[in-house]
């Protein structure tokens, strides 16, 4: 795979909560544990939806990773619900702004969202962290199509002298429009599970296990 002075940073539907946490603050409540992914919720004040965060440990290298999330045609095919992706602009090699379209269940409209977003990797611990903050004035409106106005993710990569890397992933957003309470905290849990169950299995393709990144440094 070919990869620019860039990453594919992606969306699916966030901001940023700093932080290298492999175990869930006191707030979050575990809501699912199987298949090595573990699902935390808590609630939000002033929101009906629920903010998620999802762990898992994938044997895999950094490099890995980033060439997955650098990859934005395999969008669709491991973010759970996410059926359309698109670059929208690329400022240099650490930020960009993304588009995607997330299905909801029927009767709920689909959504989209558009994010920029930023990767920075601690040049001690080599953890990797993309900040991911919606701008949805940032791509035009699209017919069908319900754009969330407010979110914020972050993704981060911890890894280990085993070879593992530790992969969280977190999520709150204002989902627009109109969307039941039960349907909206339901994704709260099948998102980022699906998400996380997806990218254990496509990372294992080789375009990703071979990727040469120089700026992505490894845990020696």
């Amino acid at each position: 795979m070919k990869h620019t002075k860039r990453f594919s940073l992606f969306l699916a539907i966030g901001w940023l909560v700093a932080g290298s946490w492999a175990e869930a603050p006191a707030d979050f409540a575990l809501d699912k544990d199987k298949n090595g992914i573990k699902v935390y919720t808590r609630k939000i004040e002033g929101s009906s939806l629920k903010e998620f965060k999802g762990v898992t440990s994938i044997k895999t290298s950094l490099t890995s990773l980033v060439a997955l999330m650098d990859d934005t045609d395999a969008l669709t095919k491991w973010l759970h619900n996410c059926s359309a992706a698109k670059l929208v602009q690329s400022m240099n090699y650490y930020e960009r702004i993304t588009y995607t379209v997330i299905n909801a269940p029927w009767p709920v409209s689909d959504r989209d969202t558009v994010s920029y977003s930023k990767i920075v990797q601690d040049p001690k611990s080599k953890v990797i962290t993309i900040y991911l903050k919606g701008m949805a004035d940032k791509y035009p409106k699209q017919s069908g199509k319900v754009r969330v106005p407010a979110m914020k993710d972050f993704w981060q990569f911890i890894p280990s002298k085993s070879g593992y890397v530790t992969v969280i992933y977190q999520l709150h957003s204002d989902p627009g429009g109109s969307i039941p309470d039960a349907i909206a905290n339901s994704t709260a849990t099948d998102i980022p599970y699906h998400t996380l169950l997806n990218m254990h299995k496509i990372i294992k393709q080789e375009k990703y296990q071979t990727a040469k990144i120089p700026q992505v440094k490894e845990l020696q």
